[in-house]
């Protein structure tokens, strides 16, 4: 997979035949070291505080499987940045206005909702409905797994439980380039909602 990336540095308004993801998550959950193995960003290494180093909409476009696809990374829901706490709320707008300056029709490909195994958060991501491009929400996200992998399941049959039911998919993020590529290329590869995708692990 590693030969279908390419980083691309153009900046401008893209047309609806190119795909955009936004990472949600909560802060420090892993989206932006999954940007990195995406960009092969080895200069910065993420640091083992739960504490959200993005505080504004940034984005990383790349070209994957002829696909040209647009990464949008967030500020963490519940970072504390300017004496506030960040809210869902708070980075759909800051999404909300980086789609209107830069996508014809001003919606989202999907999401990847981005959460670490060890921390048990509710998926928020409801509001986004209003900027996606499905019409079925649900379908065009990818719950994307970090940290203990092994907790996984404990996930799906837990707090992550309704939105899979609604037709979201699941994803193992490992840290690596081709775990990050393959998380990204759910949002492009038509496969059916609800289906979960898993790596095998070392016993």
């Amino acid at each position: 997979m590693g030969n279908n990336l390419s980083i691309l540095n153009k900046s401008t308004v893209y047309s609806e035949d190119v795909k955009i993801v936004a990472l949600i998550g909560p802060k420090g959950c892993g989206k932006t070291s999954l940007v990195r193995r995406l960009t092969r960003d080895s200069l910065h290494q993420t640091s083992r505080n739960p504490v959200s180093s993005t505080r504004r909409v940034t984005h990383t476009e790349i070209n994957l499987r002829g696909i040209r696809i647009v990464v949008l990374d967030t500020p963490g829901i519940g970072y504390l940045g300017n004496c506030k706490e960040f809210s869902e709320r708070d980075v759909l707008d800051l999404v909300e206005s980086w789609l209107r300056k830069h996508r014809r029709n001003a919606r989202l490909t999907g999401i990847l909702y981005v959460q670490n195994t060890d921390r048990r958060v509710m998926p928020t991501i409801d509001s986004f409905r209003e900027i996606c491009e499905s019409n079925d929400f649900y379908s065009s996200v990818v719950l994307v797994a970090t940290g203990n992998l092994d907790k996984l399941r404990e996930l799906e049959t837990g707090i992550w439980s309704e939105v899979l039911s609604r037709g979201a998919k699941v994803f193992p993020f490992t840290g690596t380039k081709e775990s990050a590529e393959k998380a990204v290329a759910l949002q492009t590869s038509g496969l059916r909602p609800g289906r979960r995708f898993y790596r095998a692990t070392a016993q």
